[in-house]
């Protein structure tokens, strides 16, 4: 099975958790061999997990979510 890039963003989260099939695992990592950006995306959600899960506590540039959210919205 192939495998786009919105396919792979809709599924980032299972990925990243291991709860996708074995099929659809080894479709997406056949994408990711060749996809830059879609590794880059699979990276900073693990970089999220990783910062989330330690505990510390930052603030967030002014503005972010509004811009996160347009930019979603536009690649979707």
């Amino acid at each position: 099975m192939v495998v786009t890039c919105k396919e792979v963003w809709r599924e980032v989260s299972n990925y990243v958790d291991g709860t996708i099939s074995p099929e659809m695992r080894e479709s997406l990592e056949a994408h990711l061999a060749y996809c830059r950006q879609c590794t880059a995306i699979i990276d900073g959600v693990r970089n999220i997990i990783v910062l989330v899960a330690d505990g510390q506590v930052f603030s967030l540039p002014a503005g972010l979510s509004a811009r996160l959210k347009a930019r979603l919205l536009k690649e979707l």
